[in-house]
């Protein structure tokens, strides 16, 4: 009975509050110097107080939902697309359209941040051995080696013509580098890298564990299309 009579005096309390927040110009004219100053400081107080009690809510909803600032970034997101869907419309054109108002600035930090996510990617499918994703590895590779500024000036040929003869032998430090990067290169190989299980009496197409992999990914793609040619061969029925 205490905590209705509680929560039944507090309902009161913050509506006087919320009274008090709106500020009567002509009451402000017939109080007093003194009264003025104390009746401004009663709003500013009754201000703080509710934000703290938002801050309080707030931080109440994050314990109890561990989303909660998800959905609120994605309710900004979604508030903010339908924004400008609103505005295109008014503007008579569609989201598609929106290319036309971006700056030279803004069109080239997004096909920056495609080419960036792009270089990332990972190869799909039969790509994963072609030259050009090895090549890709092999710069991902060298960009995550350490080397100082000093050491490539000392490398660098003094006529550009003459890459690959002027070169200094690296040095021991380098060397270990290069080293400790091979290792770890090993290491992580060894760790997503796991002997799969064979099945007695299946196809032998593959002549290593590389050219075993490729096959699968090859098989995924183009059996729903080949199989039945590869059956026809097999049994030497193929027209």
């Amino acid at each position: 009975g205490g905590g209705g009579e509680e929560a039944g005096e507090a309902q009161p309390e913050e509506d006087e509050e919320d009274e008090e927040d709106e500020v009567d110009e002509e009451a402000l004219g017939e109080m007093s110097d003194k009264q003025r100053r104390l009746f401004l400081l009663r709003l500013k107080i009754n201000k703080g107080r509710k934000a703290n009690r938002a801050a309080a809510g707030e931080e109440r909803k994050r314990e109890q939902d561990p989303y909660h600032e998800a959905k609120q970034r994605a309710a900004a997101r979604k508030e903010k697309k339908e924004a400008w869907a609103l505005e295109m419309a008014e503007r008579g054109l569609t989201t598609d359209q929106s290319y036309l108002f971006e700056t030279v600035e803004m069109a080239g930090g997004k096909y920056d941040r495609k080419a960036k996510k792009d270089k990332g990617k990972a190869a799909f499918g039969w790509d994963a051995f072609n030259t050009d994703t090895l090549h890709k590895a092999y710069e991902k590779r060298l960009q995550q080696l350490p080397k100082t500024a000093a050491e490539e000036d000392s490398r660098r040929p003094s006529d550009a013509l003459a890459y690959g003869q002027e070169l200094a032998a690296p040095s021991e430090a380098a060397l270990e580098r290069l080293t400790s990067e091979l290792d770890a290169r090993k290491a992580r190989q060894q760790k997503f890298s796991r002997r799969r299980t064979e099945l007695e009496g299946s196809d032998v197409d593959y002549i290593n564990e590389r050219n075993k992999v490729f096959n699968k990914k090859i098989k995924r793609a183009f059996d729903p299309y080949t199989v039945e040619i590869k059956q026809n061969l097999e049994r030497g029925t193929a027209l």
